[in-house]
């Protein structure tokens, strides 16, 4: 489940679930097709996502009795950080294109927001206001963040900037907003 593809498109980190039950991520070379384990603990580790160099990955594992967010070097993954401190759950994150912030989905006063946390200081602010948001994806510049939200009972898409002070909602017609993805500008 989850998969995500490393910044060079050549790795693709995986959640699975052993034999024993474990829910574990790995990483597959797509040209060896060797698979590697990069979290080791009895809980629930789920939702890779790589860091902008590919170094590491950040992942959401309820080691610590909740949903919070760990940082794994993909070269010594026996020795992963904690990231999230704020709240008992932060889920889902995604790296912004300079490294910097991870966005995340944060229960705030009974209600799933999106936040981002500062990779160095560990600080997480509330973006969204909602009472249902979901599936963070920064925008490739990194100034925004486009999310699922809920609105009459319907899925419809959402932006927030990355400091909080511009958000804007896109009602539909028809259908369901789930999991919004920016798309990468073009490699030149």
């Amino acid at each position: 489940a989850a998969p995500t593809w490393s910044p060079d498109g050549k790795t693709l980190a995986v959640t699975l679930s052993r034999k024993d039950g474990d829910v574990v991520v790995y990483t597959l070379n797509l040209s060896s097709q060797v698979l590697t384990r990069m979290t080791f603990d009895p809980g629930i580790d789920t939702e890779p996502s790589w860091s902008s160099d590919g170094k590491k990955l950040y992942f959401m594992s309820d080691r610590a009795g909740g949903p919070q967010i760990y940082e794994v070097d993909v070269s010594d993954p026996k020795r992963p950080t904690r990231v999230s401190f704020e709240g008992n759950y932060n889920a889902r994150p995604r790296v912004s294109p300079d490294g910097k912030q991870l966005a995340v989905v944060h229960l705030d006063r009974g209600n799933y927001r999106i936040a981002v946390i500062d990779i160095a200081s560990k600080g997480l602010q509330v973006l969204s206001e909602g009472r249902q948001d979901e599936s963070p994806s920064f925008a490739p510049n990194g100034a925004v963040l486009i999310y699922a939200t809920q609105e009459k009972g319907r899925g419809v898409l959402a932006t927030v900037s990355t400091d909080g002070r511009t958000a804007e909602r896109f009602t539909n017609t028809s259908g369901e907003v789930r999991e919004p993805v920016w798309a990468p500008f073009p490699q030149r």
